[in-house]
């Protein structure tokens, strides 16, 4: 029991480091560039579009890229 707990954690603590790799939060001061990249993260990235795009290109946010699919877009009339 004591190995299949130490197997657990030493999995959980290896996808806690792929995660912080991806967010390169090595390369910066902070997770967030500011206090609105901090909100599209929690709040707004389940809506992208084309402008969000932008504006994370314009304002230099990092992190895990959120690629824009107008096929998927909010509101489509597909099923």
């Amino acid at each position: 029991m004591k190995k299949m707990l130490a197997i657990v954690m030493i999995l959980m603590i290896s996808g806690c480091a792929a995660a912080i790799k991806e967010s390169e939060l090595g390369k910066h001061g902070s997770i967030y560039k500011d206090m609105n990249h901090l909100w599209f993260s929690w709040v707004g990235y389940r809506d992208v579009d084309q402008n969000d795009v932008n504006k994370s290109m314009t304002r230099g946010w990092w992190g895990i890229a959120t690629p824009y699919r107008p096929d998927d877009a909010k509101g489509s009339s597909k099923p």
